[in-house]
């Protein structure tokens, strides 16, 4: 198998993806990579039946259907569709909103835009993906937003606590810059809250800088090389902040409800995790996308303020 077109423009990704059949032979190299391999027998012979988006072995006509199990499941859209969606999310820098996305591509209904990119926003955190490690700060922060019933304006009421995770790493001329980011819209900032954040994005032995809340007063029962400063500064981690809030108002204005709140946090620190390879970003969004559970559309609208299903099951 060739390596896997990163298209670097609109231009190039239009001349790569012309059509379903190049989308349709991008996931198929996505799923088998050294060639076809059937589940059910070991069979590589095998044909295509396009228009149904399925791979059938010639051994055991065992049938495979390329976006089966993947975030474009059932999905009547064409393929174009959701890898315009993905390359324009992925690699744009301001990223892209439903009601824009809605306009550039002539979908009729805005609930099927903004369908399509929270299922895109679904292949933005991979299952595996390894804690941050090294030297990390750690602080919260208010993000505005929208929720039913709510009013407009700058009080608290309607704000959300995130979390907030920034590895601090050595750059050129001796300088410091950020490394990943990790952000986790919360309900408060109790210890038992940042232990659980921290246990989930932090490597053990990690050093980590915080202020003087009391709410980090268990980092270094758990492990961590922990050094609160009473008004620690924090540059890094107030920066991703900064840079989070200025996005959320310049491309969403601010009109984020609660319950939808953690993919937008996901799809911000997926784009700055790979921001000085954004069009390698663009495979792995599909790659991630192949393997992970989308939310289904009674997901995206039965989630408590916090995105989980209020309706498990």
């Amino acid at each position: 198998m060739s390596q896997l077109p990163a298209p670097t423009s609109i231009r190039e990704f239009q001349h790569v993806f012309p059509d379903e059949d190049a989308c349709l032979r991008y996931l198929f190299d996505l799923r088998w990579p050294k060639g076809f391999v059937c589940s059910s027998c070991g069979g590589a012979a095998h044909y295509s039946y396009p228009a149904r988006r399925t791979v059938v072995c010639k051994a055991c006509r065992t049938h495979v259907r390329l976006t089966a199990g993947t975030m474009m499941h059932r999905s009547k859209l064409p393929l174009s569709t959701w890898f315009y969606a993905a390359f324009l999310t992925s690699t744009l820098t301001p990223g892209i909103s439903a009601v824009q996305f809605q306009r550039q591509l002539g979908i009729k209904r805005y609930e099927t835009a903004f369908h399509v990119l929270h299922k895109i926003r679904s292949a933005m955190v991979a299952p595996d993906r390894e804690p941050l490690h090294g030297v990390v700060e750690i602080d919260e922060t208010l993000v505005g937003g929208v929720h039913h019933g709510g009013k407009r304006g700058r009080s608290t009421e309607k704000k959300t606590l995130v979390v907030g995770a920034v590895e601090v790493r050595p750059g050129k001329k001796r300088n410091l810059v950020a490394g990943r980011v990790r952000l986790r819209a919360i309900s408060d900032a109790s210890a038992a809250t940042l232990d659980a954040f921290a246990g989930e994005h932090v490597s053990a032995e990690t050093v980590v800088l915080t202020d003087d809340h009391q709410g980090y007063v268990d980092l270094k029962k758990m492990g961590y090389d922990h050094r609160p400063e009473v008004a620690a500064e924090l540059p890094f981690v107030h920066r991703e902040f900064a840079n989070l809030k200025t996005w959320l108002r310049g491309t969403h204005h601010d009109r984020i409800e609660r319950q939808h709140l953690q993919a937008y946090l996901n799809e911000f620190s997926f784009r700055h995790n790979r921001r000085f390879w954004p069009f390698s970003a663009f495979h792995r969004v599909l790659a991630i996308g192949m393997s992970v559970a989308a939310p289904t559309y009674r997901q995206l609208y039965d989630a408590d303020e916090f995105g989980r299903d209020v309706h498990p099951g």
